[in-house]
């Protein structure tokens, strides 16, 4: 568990991992005294002071003369004083690293905070404000440097062919050593083959898990004793079972449904969302997500790869390692810190205890066994789903 913690924060993860809640009073912990991480208090990690929303407001007052100042206060008000307000665009997000003025590492960890991904280093457009940032530009300045670079990036296509030198941490080398904006210019040309707007380490992550998924493989022995035989799942069968799909997807359907059908529903089918089950429901994958994935026509999100994970991890083979039983603490800390490597591997937030989502997941691997928790899943999202009768 990370030291940095905040009390609140380090509260919320004892309550997820405390082993004394039942199903059912985790669903009520969740609705009545989770403490979810408001967007004035990310912005408060990364500015220190009372000049917030006066320095936010001058920033983009400057930044966009042609808005009217009552939308600009509006928005800004919106970010700082209402609670249901937790996320930004990343758009948003990194106007706001130049408006407080941040390094490139504090900026990373800001857009990840509101956005649930970093500064992603192939992203073209996204180098220009790396770039910027690194060189102490203003955002009008890395707009306008944005402008200029655009010729160069337009042989940018995303791939399904992922080459060695394709993925961040190569990348980032490179861009970390630009200097000038002639340098800057050669790199988006030269390197355009390479670059794109998804994630290459989370896509081969991706397509990995979902291979085990789709060809489950037979235990040692089994398949030559003619014991197993390998059943080939599809992508449904993947969101049904693996992805709790019966339950969320279908308690979205029915809360979300047009209003001509809600009114011809039967009264004990409608269903309203609260709060938190829209928070932790939203951007569920179904069977159309999870196929674009597969083609490269959308990228693969957070959420996709930690189900996936818990779907098609078999534990750090302690059984094999050690004669003497592993504590609870050792298999779940295990599994906390390869399951937030992963994240990071991928360029995405790591689990976050006053994320409602996040909270789950934590709540869910905190078992003691780690094949229980696809049972704990299915417990959990069917007490606050339901399910189809």
């Amino acid at each position: 568990m990370e030291n940095n913690m905040t009390c609140i924060t380090r509260r919320m993860f004892e309550k997820a991992t405390s082993e004394q809640m039942t199903v059912s009073s985790m669903a009520g912990f969740l609705e009545r005294e989770a403490k979810i991480r408001t967007l004035r208090e990310k912005f408060e990690m990364f500015f220190h002071g009372c000049e917030m929303e006066k320095t936010l407001l001058n920033g983009l007052f400057c930044n966009h003369p042609d808005m009217s100042r009552h939308f600009i206060e509006k928005r800004v008000d919106g970010w700082l004083n209402h609670p249901e307000c937790e996320t930004l665009k990343k758009s948003d997000a990194i106007e706001v690293c130049f408006i407080f003025k941040l390094t490139i590492e504090e900026a990373d960890s800001f857009v990840a905070l509101v956005t649930e991904e970093g500064l992603h280093w192939r992203n073209p457009r996204e180098i220009v404000y790396i770039f910027a940032l690194k060189q102490g530009m203003d955002f009008l300045e890395a707009e306008k440097l944005n402008e200029e670079m655009k010729e160069y990036v337009s042989g940018v296509q995303e791939g399904k062919a992922l080459s060695q030198d394709s993925f961040t941490p190569v990348i980032r080398t490179e861009v970390s050593a630009l200097g000038t904006k002639e340098e800057l210019a050669d790199f988006l040309a030269g390197a355009a083959a390479r670059l794109g707007q998804y994630h290459n380490n989370a896509y081969q992550l991706f397509m990995d898990m979902m291979e085990l998924l789709e060809n489950p493989r037979p235990e040692e022995g089994e398949a030559a004793a003619g014991i197993f035989e390998p059943e080939k799942l599809t992508i449904r069968d993947i969101v049904r079972e693996y992805l709790y799909g019966e339950n969320v997807l279908y308690a979205r359907e029915m809360a979300h449904t047009s209003p001509n059908r809600w009114i011809s529903l039967p009264e004990e089918e409608k269903i309203v969302l609260t709060r938190i089950q829209e928070k932790i429901s939203g951007g569920w994958p179904d069977e159309e997500a999870l196929s674009k994935m597969k083609s490269r026509e959308m990228d693969v999100t957070r959420k996709v790869l930690i189900l996936l994970f818990l779907a098609t991890d078999q534990g750090a083979g302690w059984e094999d390692e050690y004669e003497t039983d592993v504590s609870l603490e050792e298999i779940f800390e295990d599994l906390y810190q390869r399951l937030n490597d992963m994240l990071a591997q991928c360029g995405f937030m790591t689990l976050d205890p006053r994320s409602p989502f996040d909270w789950v997941i934590l709540y869910c691997i905190c078992v003691e066994d780690m094949f229980d928790v696809d049972i704990r899943m299915k417990s959990v999202f069917q007490e606050m789903f339901g399910g189809r009768s």
